[in-house]
């Protein structure tokens, strides 16, 4: 009997994502990062090269990677509302 279980939890990803307050505006780029990732770190990492490139000025890519996965393996998730505010 083999594993079948994915290698990527992108909905896992998606969740802590979205507690950090790092996902807004970016599930599409999310599932792009996800194609052909081997793990959640790999997900992450490019997420964070393509769509936060800023956050590389002021953190560590190994650290934001830590944090994210901290959040998913805490389960935590955020309000709706945060992805759903639109500022005037």
């Amino acid at each position: 009997m083999t594993n079948t279980a994915p290698a990527v939890d992108a909905h896992g990803l998606a969740e802590a994502l979205s507690t950090l307050g790092l996902l807004y505006g970016a599930r599409e780029g999310l599932a792009h990062a996800a194609k052909g990732a081997t793990d959640d770190a790999d997900v992450i990492r490019a997420f964070i090269r393509k769509e936060r490139p800023h956050l590389l000025e002021s953190y560590d890519l190994d650290a934001l990677v830590s944090l994210v996965l901290a959040a998913k393996s805490r389960k935590a998730s955020a309000p709706l509302s945060i992805e759903q505010f639109k500022p005037a």
